[in-house]
Order: structure tokens, then sequence, then C-alpha cells
């Protein structure tokens, strides 16, 4: 009987031991059960997808657009129609998602340049005759034509409606970089808000002047994975050189509602017009992913196979869609996921008002539930039959993880249910293994 006290005794302590080291994990060591947590999140999320209904639509440089017209890179001639096409269409905001940071390479303008540079510079020119003028007014002609940043340029001055992207390199910038940034740069940056703990950066790649300096607006096209390389947030904004960066999908979507950067106000919470975007830590915004994004080819559309009121007063997006580009990523719905669809559903997210958030009240459930299974395993466990305290910890352990992904899969709220849930199983393993060990001895 003394025995059967004192293990009693120990039981108690232990479920005590057990809850507290169940708070530390939560607070100290919760990276190293992230990928049960993330993998609970991704199973709920992809009960919780929709039909995306937000005015946006995507355009896909695809496989089939690049056997028609050749391989990357193409003319920036082609890019530039394109928006001509869409403003034609009537569509509301244009996101170019290509990084266009260093200028065309084209040959044949070059070839055209020095021709030109050694007519006019030749002394045996220099008294132009009837054919000299014909033939300098046709290669002046042809280098208009060549030059397809130019091209590209005008179409993007012209529509007034074009968003451009940017490249952040992350990382803490080793030196204070006081440089003045160009004036295309500096009306799509914020100086950060008092408690800001944005995503830092130390270098920028950005689009060649003469296409930022008549865009809409710019902002960065930065992906950032969790930790075990699925993509679930976005960060809406980067800190680089104590400036906050918004995101390309936040500055579209600013743009189609008619507003932009300093229409922003800062809380806990992200609010501009009659939005308000829930955040998390480093100024991340979940995503809610949805089904049914439109999405054309590039070939389709140029060819007019699809209708113009597709595009209308929409926010259309011209991007590449295969790996050739660059990173396709993982997200917990899908794989082989282009970034573009990434920014088309969090625009339609901000326009839909729906997300999947952390609701405040979230901490506090996981710490009711931690001492409540610590109560449990402490003073309800040791007292039970093994077979009635299995059936009633089995129970427990699937009525709060699902409970956990219904908040989800309903209301879109994240309720971290792994850490409450180890401690029960790990608990229950424990105790049990114990009394097994008193009763053998």
């Amino acid at each position: 009987m003394k025995r059967f006290h004192k293990s009693i005794i120990f039981d108690f302590r232990l479920g005590i031991l057990l809850t507290l080291l169940a708070l530390l994990a939560v607070f100290f060591f919760g990276t190293h059960l992230e990928r049960l947590e993330y993998g609970l999140y991704d199973l709920s999320s992809r009960f919780h997808v929709k039909s995306s209904a937000a005015p946006v639509a995507v355009i896909a440089i695809d496989e089939k657009s690049l056997a028609n017209f050749g391989p990357w890179p193409w003319p920036r001639s082609y890019i530039a129609f394109m928006i001509d096409l869409l403003e034609s269409y009537e569509a509301k905001v244009i996101g170019l998602d290509i990084m266009y940071s260093g200028k065309d390479l084209n040959h044949g303008l070059k070839e055209v340049l020095n021709i030109i540079n050694t007519i006019e510079n030749n002394p045996q020119y220099s008294r132009k005759n009837m054919s000299t003028i014909v033939l300098l007014a046709a290669l002046k002609d042809a280098e208009r034509r060549l030059d397809n940043d130019a091209i590209l340029a005008s179409s993007i001055a012209s529509s007034k409606k074009v968003v451009l992207p940017f490249f952040f390199i992350l990382g803490k910038s080793s030196a204070d970089d006081s440089r003045n940034f160009p004036d295309y740069l500096g009306n799509n940056y914020l100086f950060p808000f008092s408690f800001d703990d944005s995503i830092s950066a130390r270098q920028i790649v950005t689009p060649i002047t003469p296409f930022a300096k008549d865009s809409l607006a710019m902002g960065h096209v930065n992906v950032i994975a969790d930790s075990d390389g699925t993509v679930r947030s976005e960060p809406l904004f980067i800190n680089y050189n104590d400036r906050i960066f918004a995101s390309f999908s936040l500055q579209l979507t600013l743009a189609y509602l008619n507003l932009d950067l300093h229409d922003i106000k800062f809380g806990k919470e992200l609010t501009f017009g009659s939005k308000t975007i829930p955040m998390l830590r480093h100024n991340k915004m979940l995503i809610t992913f949805k089904s049914d994004i439109p999405y054309y080819s590039f070939l389709d559309v140029i060819n007019k196979k699809i209708p113009a009121e597709v595009f209308k007063d929409k926010i259309v997006i011209i991007a590449p869609s295969i790996p050739v580009f660059g990173a396709i990523q993982v997200t917990p719905t899908t794989f082989n996921v282009p970034a573009a669809k990434i920014t088309a559903n969090v625009i339609d997210n901000i326009i839909s008002n729906d997300y999947i958030l952390r609701p405040k009240w979230a901490p506090t459930l996981e710490l009711m539930i931690i001492f409540f299974f610590g109560l449990y395993i402490a003073f309800v466990i040791p007292y039970l039959q093994v077979k009635i305290s299995a059936l009633l910890s089995v129970f427990l352990f699937a009525a709060w993880l699902s409970f956990s992904a219904y908040l989800l899969v309903t209301y879109g709220y994240w309720i971290k249910a792994v850490y409450p849930s180890c401690l029960l199983l790990f608990g229950y393993i424990i105790i049990v293994s114990k009394r097994y060990q008193f009763t053998i001895e």
C-alpha cells in the first residue's frame, strides 16, 4: 500500500513536470515540433480551399507559348504588345511579374548603331547626298523598331497602370547605405512604424530606370518558405536600409482599390480603406489558397482566343509558369506552384476579406488545454484502469485534434494543437509504463 501511495505521488509530480516541459517547448523549443504542427495545418488547409471570386487573372508564359514564340528570353516588344492589348481590353491593373534588371542584349540593334555612328562620324559622308540621307533614315527607323527596351518603356508609360517587381537579397546590411534612393523607388517605400519587425534585406535588385520611372507602383516578389520548404504566408513588408517596401501582391491590390502606401495604417493589423489584414510576426500574412484562379496561356491571349471581357476591370498578372524561369513553390494544398499563383491568392484574400488567422484567444486556449491535459495526467490517469484510461486518452487526443482542424477548416482559425497533443500522448505512455513497471515489481 505504501509503495502504491508513493507511485501515486510520483505520477502527480511527473504530470506536473511534463506540463512544465510542454510549456517550455511552447516558449523556447517550438521549432522542434514545427514540422508536426505544419503537417496538421496543411492537412486542414486542404479542406479549407474555396473557389476564387476576386477580380484577378494570370497570363502565363507557359510551354505552349515558348514552343510558338521561341525560347526565353523573348524580345521585350512581345511583352509590350501584351500590355498594349490588355490596355485595349480595359484591364484595371497590370502586374508584370518579370524581372528586367538589365538592358536588352540586342546584337542586331548594336550593329545598326555601329553603322549609324560610322556614317555620321566618317568624313567621307560629311557631305550627305540623297542616298546617304535615305540610308540613315532607314537605319534610324530600324533602330527604333529594334530597340525593345524603348518599345516596352513606351508601353509602360502609355498604360499608366503597370506594377513592376523588384527583388531583395535578404540579410542584415553590413553597413549603412545612406545613398539617395531614385525618385521612382522613393515612391514605393514607407519609413518603419515604431514596432516594425519586418524581415531585413541587405541588397535590392530593381528594374532598369526606363521601365521603373513610369510604372504605377513597384513591390517585392520575395517568396519566403517556412522551415520545411512550404509557402504558407506572404511577407507584406521587407525592411531595407530603415525603409519598408510592400510586396508586389499588396501593391497590386492597393492600385486596384485606387489607394497607395500612404493610405495604410499600421497596428497589430494592417488597415487601408475598408480592408483589415491580420498579421503574424515579421508582418506576414497567412494565405488562404483558392482553387480556380483564372489562368490563361500567353499564346491564347495574343491570338485573341480569350474574350476581352475576361480581363476588363481586373488585376491581370503577366508571369512565367514553368521551372525554367526560376523556383516553383510548394504550398499546403499542392506542389509545383508558380509564384504568380501565390501572388494571385494573396490578392484574392485581401479583396475577398478571406484569411487564415491566429485569433487573439488562440494562445490562451492552447495554454488552457496544456494545463487541462497536465491535470488529467497527474490526477486522472493514475486512478483509472488501463483500458479505461486508454479509451479516454484516445478520445481526448482525437477530440482536441479534430476540434483544432474544425476551427481552421470552417472559420480559418489556426490553433496550434501539437504541443498539448504531445503532452497527452507522452504523458499517458510514461504514466502507464510506470504503472506496468510497478505491477511487475
